[in-house]
C-alpha cells in the first residue's frame, strides 16, 4: 500500500484561504485604526454613550416597577451602568469604554424585553 504524504483532512477540495481574513481580524483592525479618532472626540463619545445608557436604564427600572420586578434582577442592568461609567472617570481607554457602555446598553435593554413580557 502506498503511503500519502497528505494529512488525511487536507484534500484537494479544499478551498484557499491564502488572502482570506476573518471576521475579528477585521474587527480588530477597524479598532486600531479608529483608536485615535475616539481618543479625540472622547468627551462627546462619551457623553452620548452615558446619555443613551441612563436613558435605557430608566426604561428597564420603570418597567421593571411596573411588573414587580425584583430588585436584584434590575439592580444588574444598574451594576453595568455604573461600571461604564467608572471606566469614563478612571480615563480608560476608548475601547474598553465603548464597550462596557455597548455591554450595559445591551443588559439593559434585555432585562427591558424580560421584563416588558410579563406585561402582556
Amino acid at each position: 500500500m502506498k503511503h500519502t504524504a497528505i494529512h488525511p483532512r487536507q484534500h484537494g477540495l479544499s478551498l484557499p484561504t491564502v488572502h482570506k481574513t476573518s471576521v475579528f481580524e477585521n474587527f480588530r483592525t477597524w479598532i486600531k485604526r479608529n483608536g485615535p479618532v475616539w481618543e479625540e472626540n472622547r468627551i462627546g463619545i462619551t457623553a452620548t454613550g452615558i446619555f443613551i445608557q441612563v436613558t435605557v436604564a430608566a426604561i428597564m427600572i420603570g418597567v421593571a416597577g411596573a411588573t414587580g420586578g425584583s430588585p436584584i434582577a434590575f439592580g444588574t442592568g444598574i451594576l453595568f451602568a455604573f461600571m461604564a461609567d467608572s471606566l469614563v472617570l478612571a480615563q480608560a481607554p476608548m475601547r474598553w469604554v465603548i464597550a462596557v457602555i455597548a455591554a450595559s446598553i445591551l443588559v439593559n435593554v434585555g432585562l427591558t424585553i424580560a421584563f416588558a413580557m410579563h406585561l402582556l
